[in-house]
C-alpha cells in the first residue's frame, strides 16, 4: 500500500538528498508496474538540502535543465514558493524509490535513488563513432553510435526518424540518454566492455561490448 508522504521542513527535505533517475511513468488508475508512454523517462534529478538540480534528454525536452530550491509542504513538492507550481510527492515503494505526481506531465512519475558506488571512476573514453553489442535478456543488440547525436540499434528504430543520444555527468553519475531505452547508469570500462545498469522496474546490469 503506498503511503502519502508526510514531510515536515528542512529535516524532511533532506530526506531526498542524492541523485535519482527517472524509471518509468504511469497513469493514476494504471498497474505502478506497467509503463503507459511508450517511449523511455529521461530525467535525473539531484537534491541538496533545498535546492534541485533536474536534467532532461534534450531531445526529448525543449528545456532540457533546471536548478531551483523546494520546499516540502505535507505532500506537496513546491518550487520556489510558487503555490501554483507544486506536485504531490508519494512515499517511497522502497527505501531506494519515490514517485511525483504529475511534475512534468498527466503521468506519475517513478525515480530511483543512485548509490554512490554507480560512479563512473574509470579513466575519460569516448562512444562517438564506436560500435558495441548488447545482449538484452534473449535478444542481442548491435549499437552504433554514428556521431555525437546520432546511434543506430540493430534491434529498434523510430520509423524514419534518426535515434538521437545525449551523454552527461549528474553529480559525479555518468548518465547515457537514449531514444527507445530507458537511461544507462554507465559504471565503468575494462578492456572493451562497458559496464552498465538500467532502472525500470528493477535494476538490471549489462555490458556493451565493442566491435569492428
Amino acid at each position: 500500500m503506498i503511503l502519502t508522504f508526510i514531510l515536515t521542513s528542512c529535516q524532511n527535505e533532506k530526506k531526498l538528498n542524492g541523485t535519482w533517475i527517472s524509471a518509468y511513468q504511469y497513469e493514476e488508475n494504471d498497474s505502478l508496474m506497467e509503463s503507459t508512454t511508450g517511449i523511455p523517462f529521461n530525467e535525473v534529478f539531484t537534491f541538496d538540502n533545498g535546492t534541485f538540480n533536474l536534467k532532461q534528454f534534450k531531445y526529448q525536452i525543449y528545456n532540457d535543465g533546471r536548478t531551483d530550491n523546494f520546499k516540502l509542504k505535507g505532500n506537496k513538492f513546491v518550487i520556489a514558493d510558487n503555490e501554483s507550481y507544486f506536485s504531490d510527492i508519494i512515499e517511497p515503494l522502497t527505501n531506494d524509490s519515490i514517485v511525483f505526481n504529475g511534475l512534468n506531465s498527466n503521468l506519475n512519475g517513478v525515480y530511483k535513488r543512485l548509490a554512490d558506488s554507480l560512479k563512473n571512476k574509470t579513466p575519460e573514453f569516448k562512444l562517438t563513432g564506436k560500435k558495441f553489442e548488447r545482449n538484452y535478456r534473449k535478444w542481442t543488440d548491435t549499437i552504433h553510435f554514428v556521431n555525437d547525436s546520432v546511434y543506430t540499434s540493430s534491434g529498434w528504430t523510430m520509423g524514419n526518424s534518426e535515434l538521437m543520444w545525449e551523454r552527461i555527468n549528474q553529480n559525479g553519475f555518468d548518465i547515457l540518454f537514449t531514444d527507445i531505452y530507458p537511461p544507462f547508469v554507465i559504471k565503468n570500462k575494462s578492456g572493451k566492455d562497458i559496464f552498465i545498469s538500467t532502472f525500470e522496474y528493477e535494476k538490471e546490469d549489462y555490458i556493451l561490448t565493442e566491435i569492428e
